[in-house]
């Protein structure tokens, strides 16, 4: 006689599974991305082969675990296949993104060590991390109260470098596998195995290691991203809009399917009330936590958005960055595309600006640059978009506009900086412009190297003057 269970992993005691059925939707992709797709029949995916319930390798070679239903979601919408390269190991997969084996790394953080070959995506799944111990160990919120202790940790992977950023001189061991870390604590050779809820439950149910329990949620906490080699910036932004696509629904979809592990046992009820009385303590310290989790979710919330803000807006003038005016170049290339209509560029730059850093110092220097900034924001048109292109640099996208309408924006921004008191006693505050329209088919950067000779000879012919290329 054989007793079926199912077991979730967090919250809930019981869940059905179902294959997961994704609606088609349509990513709204530039000219750029989708030439990339059009040279690219398929995607080359390496994965952590032991990381389950998100990701693994199977007996027979499939990819699978959380992450897979994502990519298969991922996969539909982009509209190319995801194909598995096969690893041994999470140490393997690093290498052979950094080998140029594959594009696409299943599931990676942001971390310094990687920066040189890798990119990531926005977070799509965010999990705390715990911490599982001999059941006599009393509950732990903080790696401070036990910090003389050893722990283990999987090695390689990017929460390493979080815990010991938080709890320099931490004592940490490196295991090849999370099932490896989990018999290191058993056998009293760790203090504590690190890794997230849903991991430690599932590897402790699936591998019947069943004298350790989780003793502790920590406030640090992994968050999922999808990692893109570097020298391929289209990739990660089509991945980026693919998961802003990705609807609560489908999300709360794919972990309900995962979440939840079948296993067969003869029929022993003593077993059934460990497992339950396990998963009440379980569901004691959620509810005991639920607070404090909201209240950083809350917070995270806050910081994405600020963080959102900063990548997209210059520190000093408050004006969109370099990042963001390639973007409204994209999208005015793509207007000009599908409908014909012309656009230009103008690039200011402050006339003889280091003499006035050297007289008057880089604070009043940066009050001259955020008083232009906001005299450009609050005096060019609605439909112009204007940042700050770097140093004493602007750059301002004219959309529906030829030489002759950009250059009348110029020059009326270069009379209104000329005619302004910027308060620094007999220096006179000027600016040089450069401008040009987009020629058809050119590249991008042939455009604003254009515009940029035509600032260079404005300069030449004395400063404080419009030049059309």
């Amino acid at each position: 006689m054989k007793l079926s269970l199912r077991f979730l992993l967090l919250l809930c005691v019981y869940i059905s599974v179902q294959a997961p059925s994704f609606a088609q939707q349509t990513l709204n992709l530039t000219v750029s991305e989708e030439a990339f797709l059009d040279k690219n029949d398929e995607i080359h995916l390496c994965t952590d082969p032991d990381w389950m319930p998100y990701e693994g390798i199977d007996k027979s070679g499939h990819y699978t675990g959380i992450m897979s239903s994502f990519h298969q979601l991922w996969s539909s919408m982009i509209g190319k296949p995801v194909v598995l390269v096969k690893t041994v190991s999470w140490e393997q997969s690093l290498e052979f993104i950094q080998q140029k084996k594959c594009d696409v790394l299943s599931s990676a953080q942001d971390i310094p060590e990687r920066r040189d070959y890798l990119t990531v995506t926005k977070p799509y799944i965010t999990y705390s991390l715990a911490l599982a111990t001999h059941p006599d160990i009393p509950f732990i919120i903080n790696l401070s109260q036990v910090k003389d202790k050893k722990f283990v940790m999987v090695r390689d992977y990017a929460a390493i470098k979080l815990i010991r950023d938080n709890y320099p001189g931490l004592n940490i061991i490196e295991a090849d596998s999370a099932v490896e870390g989990l018999k290191l604590v058993e056998r009293g050779m760790a203090f504590a195995f690190i890794d997230t809820v849903p991991s430690i439950n599932y590897q402790m149910l699936a591998h019947g290691i069943s004298h350790l329990k989780i003793s502790g949620v920590l406030n640090e906490q992994y968050n999922m991203s999808v990692g893109i080699r570097k020298d391929l910036p289209l990739l990660l932004s089509i991945y980026n809009k693919a998961i802003n696509a990705t609807s609560e629904a489908q999300r709360q979809q794919i972990l309900n399917n995962w979440l939840s592990v079948k296993l067969e046992y003869d029929a022993d009820y003593s077993l059934l009330w460990k497992l339950l009385a396990g998963l009440f303590i379980i569901l004691l310290l959620s509810l005991y936590r639920y607070r404090v989790v909201h209240r950083h979710n809350r917070e995270l919330k806050a910081v994405n958005k600020k963080l959102v803000y900063m990548s997209q807006n210059d520190q000093l003038t408050g004006l969109p960055n370099r990042y963001y005016l390639h973007e409204a170049f994209q999208e005015a290339l793509q207007t000009y595309h599908r409908y014909q209509h012309q656009f230009s560029v103008i690039i200011m730059d402050i006339d003889h600006f280091k003499k006035v850093n050297d007289t008057y110092g880089h604070v009043i220097g940066d009050q001259v640059i955020k008083k232009i900034a906001d005299m450009l924001s609050e005096n060019l048109r609605d439909t112009d978009i204007v940042g700050r292109w770097g140093g004493e640099e602007f750059l301002i996208v004219c959309p529906e506009t030829n030489n002759h309408g950009a250059k009348a924006v110029a020059e009326h921004m270069r009379r209104l900086i000329e005619d302004t008191d910027f308060g620094l006693d007999d220096l006179q505050v000027t600016a040089s412009f450069g401008v040009t329209e987009y020629n058809e088919d050119e590249a991008v950067d042939d455009c604003i190297k254009r515009a940029d000779m035509a600032l260079y000879r404005a300069k030449e012919l004395g400063r404080n003057t419009t030049i059309v290329f």
